[in-house]
């Protein structure tokens, strides 16, 4: 691939990786595909690279992923992150995963699969990204959702090592969820 700045990555991904996810026995699916939330929890692997240009579908987890692979090949600072409502019964809130890169002393967070804040996005300091970043989470689920207050104030963000490939979603959540910043 001869993607030589993220706008480029931004732009390979906008016309090329579709939101959706890939299972166990080698599937895609899509969010309008009839048997779209049927397979997901159970059947869902996380994608790598290679999946993600292989199939040319990935969630916001496989996204992230993508992205890593890019910018740390191209020399690039980098962070992920993971966020979540942490519930102790059955969640019904989405999560997210996100990459923020650094480059002439600001930080940028990279978002290609959440196509309503899609963009490279320019912060000064990563914390002011990192808050920026989780109130648009936040007010998406209180928008979209109808969120409790209650439930909202569980809301954690997790820095995210990377995972090893082709984990289920339960291996992926528990992985994901180890290093809480906040």
């Amino acid at each position: 691939m001869s993607i030589k700045t993220p706008e480029e990555l931004l732009e390979f991904m906008t016309s090329n990786i579709e939101y959706g996810y890939l299972t166990k026995d080698g599937k895609t699916y899509k969010p309008g595909d009839e048997d779209f939330s049927k397979y997901w929890l159970d059947n869902e692997i996380l994608e790598d690279y290679d999946d993600v240009l292989k199939y040319k579908v990935g969630t916001c987890w496989d996204q992230t992923e993508f992205e890593r692979k890019w910018f740390l090949e191209n020399g690039y600072e980098i962070k992920t992150y993971y966020e979540q409502v942490v519930l102790d019964y059955v969640n019904p809130y989405p999560s997210h995963s996100f990459l923020a890169f650094k480059k002439d002393n600001k930080w940028y967070w990279f978002e290609h699969s959440d196509e309503s804040n899609r963009g490279i996005h320019e912060f000064n300091t990563l914390d002011e990204l990192l808050d920026y970043q989780t109130n648009k989470h936040k007010e998406f689920l209180i928008n979209a959702y109808d969120i409790k207050d209650e439930e909202l104030d569980k809301f954690a963000l997790f820095e995210l090592d990377k995972p090893k490939k082709h984990i289920s979603v339960k291996e992926y959540v528990m992985h994901a969820t180890k290093n809480k910043i906040k």
